[in-house]
């Protein structure tokens, strides 16, 4: 038998469960680590992706300053999130141990929280390896590594600096995003030049 919607009742409580695990995703703990909620975080992102594409792919004059606002945006946002302490705190440290905070964060006891850091530290430098790639005529794949890799490095020693702690794994995960972000955006690039040709 059909309800309201045409919905068949036998539907209706799996439609209930999709529901519910909806909103379990936008109520996780992970959320309560943004600076902003779920809605507007996944609004932002979205905005920024089809900038990013849009200036990758678009080559004009308005497109390499969008490039070069997307790229003074983007560090900005990886400063807010990453750099924090003041320079009198002495009680800082790094960990030279290469994969033991990973390994941490994926068997922490609260899983998504850790997946969510791990990850989240790859995925917040793919755009500025994507960016820096984007601007650059030669080698942009490079390029784009290893500016963000050094924008983690810098990150990271600041953070030990200032009596925050600083982390090898970190300085990893971010580089490997700025690889990804370069490698996709040289990528891109490529294929819509062999179309347009």
């Amino acid at each position: 038998m059909s309800g309201v919607l045409g919905v068949s009742q036998r539907a209706a409580p799996a439609c209930r469960d999709g529901a519910s695990r909806f909103r379990r995703v936008f109520d996780d703990d992970v959320w309560r680590y943004l600076p902003i909620g779920p809605v507007p975080a996944l609004a932002a992102a979205s905005l920024g992706c089809v900038m990013a594409i849009y200036v990758a792919v678009v080559r004009s004059r308005a497109a390499r300053a969008g490039a070069v606002t997307l790229l003074v945006a983007s560090t900005l946002v990886v400063l807010y999130l990453t750099a924090r302490g003041t320079i009198s705190n002495a009680n800082g440290g790094f960990s030279w141990a290469l994969g033991e905070s990973i390994r941490g964060e994926l068997t922490n006891i609260n899983r998504s929280v850790g997946v969510v850091n791990v990850f989240g530290n790859v995925v917040l430098f793919m755009p500025i390896g994507w960016l820096v790639a984007v601007l650059t005529p030669r080698r942009p794949i490079l390029v784009g590594s290893l500016s963000a890799l050094a924008l983690s490095t810098a990150v990271e020693v600041w953070q030990m600096a200032s009596g925050s702690f600083g982390d090898v794994d970190n300085i990893l995960l971010n580089a490997i995003g700025g690889l990804t972000g370069a490698a996709a955006a040289t990528l891109l690039r490529w294929l819509t030049s062999r179309q347009t040709a």
